[in-house]
């Protein structure tokens, strides 16, 4: 009977295959098994690193050419993130499958789920944690990117589960699988995990202070692993960052990426009280609306526990300690600048085993409280009643909430949703360049929009994913520097070089040679090959616009004609819009502003645009469209900014 209590139920094996086959099939169908965000990418460039057996790389020739967000590029080339998770990555890269770590790891943290629920209350709140855990939109949502998250949230629920076990059995055993738990938790994502577990820690040092006779192997094996892994950590760092107290980020970008008041980080922005206050706010409420995607809140399942501290006492206890774990978390990101909302407010995200414990035991309370509330009812009805709730919120979750988060109507935005070549990236442009069977060859990546606000070498991330440390691929991709482009041919000389210009959906591929001191840009390559797999490539910058009117197209003309077509951006349209504008030419600037929209793709730059083209149509006559215009666009938040009249044609 005992050797049958051991046994994982079937319903968590259960639960952990959908996990792991729902998050592989995302990952493939939504982000085509590629990293998407320039911390993923940043991860997995030093994943290969680490796989060629080094901890940094130097700097390549014609180094701001490759200059990327959040990689250090100083003479050394390395990423400023903690060596936890592209240990992990690496892992995938020996199996060529690097996408595959966080499906792995979200399905082994299903059944962890079920491990820690059962050793704080019993299976069966066991079995409902990996049932929530399986049914949170959120979860399946980020453990389906390459992000870090997931890997943080399996070690400190390693790390929850094991030290709960010490609680009851204070072995050695236990004490240094706890600490190898927080220790890999640290590896990865350092400052959440000193955050979340901290109150868990000071609960057992009580407890250690009270019988410390018994705990003390425990403990003593527990901080040796600790030790460990920080001092993985420190030699890091003295490697890296020439120091051991050192980070990454601060070799980036400075002491402004440091925590506290008045910190900038990367923003510019000074971080104060009342932002530490409104970004906890935001983020609190997208736990709420994303977390498992119910209507009205993804914490009704706590309802009843309001209830039950009157009754159990023993239990109400465990929840408090459980949820000082995330008040912990909370506390600690109000001083933090970075605390922003993307994909869900995953600077949250390690604390969720908490509220999947948590909702879990409401549940598993829920039907009691019904019976009591409704004395007809008898037990066996009130189970069904809550089991029906259940199955409404979760269609609502899985039917309405995903796919508009996925797929959110009004907008083309890359960062609004995840299924249009989500934060910026396609690997359409590869396939296509693959395809030429481009040999020894440098890609230039150039792309129309407007500059990333905080990242201006953000855009080539297309290109800066598929490029290895020592730039040995028969594709390399560059950033592109303009007329500094000349240090990178000379860096190259044996190497075709090209320019891409254009946007994730069409582009112009230019041949370069260096003739002295000047390049020489050669005609576009053509390109039989078109469809969903590959990007469009063209030989008339005009055919990146849709030409609605004889007007219009005789304006591009004019464009091409007067500047050169390289050099011709949505910043470089924007401009000359402005200055007709501010002489007077209303028409003129309208066009500029139209061909600005139809390129552009950030909501922020889109609604600046529009703006303006708002103000010329209500100068040159056109009052319908440009009330149509400012009526789209009185909401800012609603992202109406897409599918308006240049797009379309007038």
């Amino acid at each position: 009977m005992k050797q049958k209590n051991k046994k994982i139920p079937w319903q968590v094996i259960a639960c952990a295959l959908f996990v792991f086959i729902f998050t592989n099939l995302f990952s493939y169908f939504i982000f085509n098994h590629i990293p998407r965000v320039h911390d993923e990418i940043d991860y997995l460039f030093q994943a290969k690193i680490f796989k060629s057996g080094r901890l940094y790389v130097p700097s390549p020739c014609a180094k701001e050419s490759f200059d990327f967000p959040h990689m250090v590029n100083n003479g050394k080339w390395y990423s400023q993130y903690t060596p936890g998770y592209p240990f992990l990555l690496l892992l995938g890269l020996l199996i060529q499958a690097p996408w595959l770590i966080n499906p792995i790891l979200a399905s082994l943290s299903i059944i962890l789920f079920y491990l820690l629920g059962k050793e704080i209350y019993n299976s069966k709140v066991g079995i409902l944690a990996a049932f929530m855990g399986t049914i949170s939109i959120w979860f399946l949502l980020m453990s389906s990117t390459m992000m870090s998250h997931t890997s943080g949230l399996f070690f400190i629920t390693f790390f929850l589960y094991f030290l709960f076990r010490s609680i009851k059995n204070p072995s050695i055993a236990n004490g240094l699988l706890t600490g190898m738990g927080l220790g890999m938790a640290f590896l990865i994502r350092p400052y959440n995990a000193i955050l979340i577990s901290t109150p868990f820690l000071i609960y057992y040092v009580v407890l250690l202070i009270k019988n410390i006779r018994k705990r003390l192997k425990n403990i003593i094996t527990f901080g040796l692993a600790v030790i460990f892994f920080l001092s993985i950590l420190l030699i890091y760092n003295q490697i890296t960052n020439g120091h051991p107290l050192k980070m990454g980020y601060f070799a980036s970008y400075g002491v402004e990426h440091s925590l506290g008041f008045s910190r900038t980080g990367y923003t510019g922005i000074p971080h104060t009280p009342f932002l530490g206050s409104f970004k906890i706010g935001i983020s609190l409420a997208s736990l709420n609306k994303y977390l498992f995607g119910w209507p009205i809140s993804s914490f009704l399942a706590f309802l009843p526990l309001l209830w039950i501290t009157k009754i159990n006492k023993e239990n109400s206890k465990k929840n408090i300690l459980l949820l000082s774990g995330f008040f912990s978390l909370l506390i600690g990101l109000y001083f933090y600048w970075g605390t922003h909302v993307f994909i869900g407010p995953r600077m949250f995200f390690e604390a969720i085993p908490i509220f999947f414990l948590l909702s879990a035991y409401g549940i598993t309370e829920f039907p009691r409280l019904i019976t009591l509330k409704f004395k007809k009812l008898n037990k066996a009805l009130s189970k069904k009643v809550t089991a029906g709730v259940l199955i409404v919120l979760i269609a609502f979750a899985f039917f309405v909430r995903f796919p508009s988060w996925i797929w959110p109507p009004y907008t083309g935005s890359y960062y609004d949703g995840f299924a249009n070549n989500f934060a910026g990236v396609t690997p359409k442009i590869h396939r296509a360049l693959k395809t030429l069977q481009l040999k020894q060859s440098v890609i230039i990546l150039k792309f129309l929009y407007y500059p990333f606000e905080y990242f201006p070498d953000g855009w080539w991330s297309t290109g800066f994913l598929y490029n290895d440390p020592f730039l040995s691929e028969n594709i390399i991709y560059a950033n592109d520097k303009g007329d500094n482009n000349i240090k990178l041919l000379q860096c190259f000389p044996k190497r075709k070089i090209f320019l891409y210009l254009g946007t994730l959906e069409k582009g112009m591929l230019v041949p370069l040679k260096l003739e002295g001191n000047r390049i020489i840009y050669g005609e576009p390559v053509t390109f039989d090959k078109s469809g969903k797999k590959h990007i469009k490539l063209i030989n008339d910058p005009k055919q990146f616009y849709k030409i609605y009117s004889t007007d219009f197209g005789n304006f591009l003309d004019k464009i091409y004609n007067q500047n050169i077509y390289y050099k011709t951006d949505v910043a470089r349209l924007m401009e000359l819009g402005f200055l007709f504008k501010d002489n007077k030419n209303y028409k003129e600037a309208s066009f500029y502003f139209e061909a600005a929209l139809q390129i552009e793709k950030q909501p922020e730059i889109r609604y600046r645009i529009l703006s303006q083209l708002t103000s010329c149509y209500f100068k040159t006559g056109n009052v319908d469209e440009g009330k149509i215009i400012l009526e789209r666009t009185r909401d800012y938040y609603k992202r109406k900014f897409f599918n308006i009249f240049p797009e379309k044609g007038f």
